[in-house]
C-alpha cells in the first residue's frame, strides 16, 4: 500500500534528519542546545551529562528506521503500529532542535512542541506494550526505543516548562519562589512518571530508566553541578526512588496476578 510505503520511508529518513539537526551549531548556525538550556536553567533542570541519552536515543532511531525498512519486516505489525507515532515524534523532536538553536530560547511555544512529540511517543510505548512480537528488533530496538524516548519525554516537558516561565521571567532565577516551583515540578513528574509506570505494568523498565537517568541528573545539577538547592535535590531524590519502587512493585506483582 503506498500508505505503508510512506510510511516505512518516513521513518527511515526522520531518524537521520533528526541527528544532522541537532549539529547545525556546529556548522554555524544557531545556538547550541547546551546554551539555550543554560540560558534558562531552573532548578528542574538536569545536570549537562544527563543530555548524552540522546545519543542512544538516537542511534536506536535510526536502527529502527533500517529495521522496519527491510523487506523481511514489511508486513510486521509493530512495525505499523508504532511506524506513524514514531515519525510523528521524531519530526516533532526535529522542530524542536531548530526551533530552539534558532531562536536561542525555551519558550512556551517550544513547550507546547515538546507536548506533541511526548504524546507521539506514548503512543508508540503504548502501541508497542499491546504488540508483542519475537526477534531481535522488538527486543533491542523498538521496547528500549519507545520506552527512553517516551521516559525522556515526560522528563523533558517538566524540564521545558520550568524553563519555559523562566525565560518568560514569570519566575526569579534565584530565591524562594523558584525553588517552590521548582519542588511543585518535580513532583508533578513524579506522580506523572509513577502513573505511566503503573499503567505499563512490567513493560516499564526502559521507560523509568530515563526517569531515573533525569532525576539523577536534577540531584546531580542541585548538588553543585549548577547550583546548591536542597529542596530541589531532596524532592527530586524522593521521585526518583518512587519511580524506582513503582517499577519494581510492578514488576513483581505482574506475574502473580497473570
Amino acid at each position: 500500500m503506498p500508505q505503508d510505503q510512506f510510511r516505512r520511508l518516513l521513518c527511515l529518513i526522520l531518524p537521520w534528519v533528526q541527528i544532522a539537526t541537532a549539529f547545525l551549531p556546529a556548522l554555524g548556525i544557531g545556538t547550541s542546545m547546551s546554551a539555550v538550556s543554560a540560558a534558562s536553567r531552573t532548578p528542574v533542570v538536569p545536570a549537562g551529562y544527563a543530555f548524552s541519552i540522546w545519543s542512544l536515543i538516537f542511534v536506536l532511531a535510526a536502527a529502527y528506521g533500517i529495521w522496519q525498512f527491510l523487506p523481511a519486516n514489511r508486513e510486521s505489525a509493530l512495525a505499523r503500529r508504532t511506524g506513524w507515532p514514531l515519525a510523528g515524534a521524531f519530526a516533532a523532536n526535529t522542530i524542536w532542535q531548530v526551533t530552539s538553536q534558532i531562536t536561542g530560547s525555551v519558550g512556551f511555544g517550544l513547550f507546547a512542541i515538546i507536548l506533541v512529540s511526548l504524546a507521539c511517543a506514548l503512543a508508540a510505548l503504548f502501541m508497542a506494550r499491546n504488540t508483542p512480537e519475537a526477534g531481535v528488533g522488538p527486543r533491542w530496538i523498538v521496547t528500549p526505543l519507545t520506552g527512553l524516548l517516551a521516559g525522556w519525554l515526560t522528563a523533558a516537558s517538566f524540564v521545558n516548562l520550568s524553563s519555559a516561565a523562566r525565560y518568560a521571567n514569570i519566575l526569579p532565577e534565584h530565591g524562594l519562589a523558584a525553588t517552590l516551583f521548582a519542588v511543585v515540578i518535580l513532583l508533578a513528574a513524579g506522580g506523572a512518571a509513577a502513573a505511566i509506570i503503573w499503567l505499563l505494568n512490567r513493560d516499564a523498565a526502559w521507560f523509568a530508566a530515563a526517569l531515573a537517568w533525569a532525576l539523577i541528573g536534577v540531584v546531580a545539577a542541585n548538588l553543585g553541578v549548577n547550583q546548591v538547592n536542597i529542596p530541589a535535590a531532596l524532592t527530586a531524590a524522593v521521585m526518583l526512588a518512587l519511580v524506582i519502587a513503582v517499577a519494581w512493585q510492578r514488576r513483581r506483582a505482574a506475574p502473580s496476578a497473570a
